[in-house]
């Protein structure tokens, strides 16, 4: 009876040794090898295209859809230049999914 007992107790001690290198070495991999930092496409505020006005729109040049003041786009996108939105409608831009910024 007593081997039985011994022999659980040293069973039940192996296990929670090999629990707990397991954990140590997933915790030693996981903050080895960080995961890379994900890829951001959006410029920070900072980033914005000098020149915005709270009147004007950002035209994305490259898919003639323009940006209003306040829009994640707005001032961010590669390729583009502010006009005000009449001047972006007379160059045959439109605004985001058809909609207007500026109520006229």
């Amino acid at each position: 009876m007593q081997l039985r007992s011994l022999f659980s107790a040293l069973l039940f001690s192996a296990l929670v040794l090999a629990c707990s290198l397991t954990l140590t070495a997933q915790t030693a991999t996981s903050t080895a090898n960080p995961s890379p930092a994900k890829h951001n496409p959006f410029q920070p505020a900072a980033k914005q295209a000098p020149g915005a006005a709270p009147n004007k729109v950002w035209v994305n040049l490259s898919t003639h859809v323009y940006h209003c003041p306040g829009d994640r786009y707005y001032g961010r996108t590669r390729n583009g230049k502010y006009l005000t939105e009449t001047e972006a409608k007379a160059a045959g831009d439109h605004g985001p999914r058809g909609r207007n910024c500026f109520n006229k």
